[in-house]
């Protein structure tokens, strides 16, 4: 009964001003900002971090030179609570309803454990993730000529 008693937890929380749906780069930075400002903000993540979670080396983010994706995404996480941030960590979104779809006005974020969550405004920051082509030789070369994200992997083969 852990995902019921989680939903009733999460049905109770007051309305949001802005409520961010995704964990990574993007939704934590939000998050940040809005806090920043004194905005009642929360956040739903499948995972805090997102695809960086997946990601062992990180050399292309402006200011630091090398880092690794599960140490970068901690930190991002350690970020965001240093706000009143309320952070709904793997809980994962199977439905939006427009504030103009809604009798209260504000916008309903369904669970997939059922719960509801409103807020006056969400930030979409569900991120990326690579994909599989499915042409011929992918899965043959995978790792050995075929990359998924060229600012990762490009500098391996220059």
């Amino acid at each position: 009964n852990a995902a019921a008693k989680d939903a009733e937890k999460l049905n109770a929380k007051q309305a949001f001003d802005v409520l961010v749906i995704g964990g990574g780069p993007a939704g934590n930075t939000a998050a940040i900002y809005a806090a920043r400002k004194g905005i009642r903000t929360g956040i739903v993540a499948e995972r805090m971090g997102g695809q960086v979670m997946d990601t062992m080396d990180i050399e292309n983010f402006t200011s630091v030179q090398k880092t690794q994706g599960p140490k970068f995404a901690a930190e991002m996480e350690a970020h965001v609570r240093e706000y009143d941030v309320d952070i709904m960590n793997l809980q994962r979104v199977s439905a939006i309803k427009g504030a103009d779809e809604t009798s209260s006005g504000l916008v309903e974020v369904t669970l997939e454990n059922g719960a509801k969550l409103a807020s006056k405004t969400v930030v979409l920051s569900t991120g990326a993730r690579w994909r599989e082509m499915n042409v011929p030789g992918e899965q043959e070369y995978k790792t050995r000529g075929v990359a998924y994200c060229p600012h990762c992997d490009g500098p391996l083969f220059k």
